[in-house]
């Protein structure tokens, strides 16, 4: 437990410590209250895992290793809120589409279509079958209580309706040719640890919590907004053979 107890201590203090810049490994052993051998063993561990990489006793992360620093902390306790500063916007986004991905969905991120007379964008979108969740990744910190959150949310509502009535135009792209049918899902993704909202049916989801809400995901469906698409079967694609002709039936033809 103690154990468990400073790698989430580690954890919290490597993602604000290293948020755009490197970090002394000194430097980081003296913000927090581990013995030596305690802290160079946790290290070590993080090395093994794959989460951070150390040259000339320095830690720099990348953006994917920053995204499993995060989902590591939260998921032995960390502080929702505090590992939440600590994530810039494209973070952000990464990481929805990372907990998305742990769970069985393929992610396209920033996925951009014209309908309609115009050209629409989802932050991403998110395919497992028969869903297809339709995300808006917004840094609000109080929840949709206010009016500027809920105009965004109508927004919202509005862009997946258009791509559910053109949804047949987008199979390919999307690469769910070979269903029969699809539920489209509206959800708002939120960076805070806000607690789960709704507003119009459309629930407004932290990231940090969204594991959890993916878990209860079918269950769900009654009380969240979703649109049902029966999509049309597709026709497999029939190769034209050419016919040889025999030599008597090529003579017969010139003449």
């Amino acid at each position: 437990m103690a154990n468990s107890a400073s790698l989430r201590l580690l954890l919290t203090h490597l993602l604000a410590q290293t948020n755009g810049e490197s970090v002394d490994v000194e430097a980081l052993r003296g913000s927090l209250r581990l013995t030596k051998e305690a802290f160079d063993a946790l290290l070590q561990r993080l090395v093994e895992e794959g989460l951070i990489s150390i040259q000339s006793e320095t830690i720099s992360l990348e953006l994917d290793q920053r995204i499993n620093v995060a989902m590591k902390a939260v998921e032995l306790g960390a502080d929702p809120e505090a590992v939440s500063r600590s994530l810039g916007w494209l973070e952000f986004e990464e990481l929805s589409a990372k907990v998305f991905e742990a769970n069985g969905f393929r992610v396209m991120r920033r996925f951009r279509f014209t309908a309609e007379g115009r050209r629409w964008e989802l932050d991403l979108l998110a395919i497992r079958a028969p869903y297809l969740v339709c995300g808006e990744c917004k840094h609000w910190e109080k929840g949709i209580g206010n009016k500027t959150a809920r105009g965004i949310i109508e927004i919202h509502l509005e862009k997946t309706e258009v791509f559910m009535r053109n949804i047949e135009g987008l199979r390919e792209r999307i690469g769910i040719l070979s269903w029969g049918k699809a539920v489209i899902v509206p959800m708002a993704l939120t960076l805070s640890a806000t607690p789960m909202d709704i507003y119009r049916r459309v629930p407004s989801v932290s990231v940090l919590t969204l594991p959890r809400f993916i878990n209860e995901f079918d269950g769900q469906m009654e009380r969240l907004a979703n649109f049902k698409a029966e999509l049309q079967p597709t026709k497999p694609e029939t190769k034209k053979h050419r016919v040889k002709k025999t030599p008597r039936e090529s003579k017969q033809t010139r003449r």
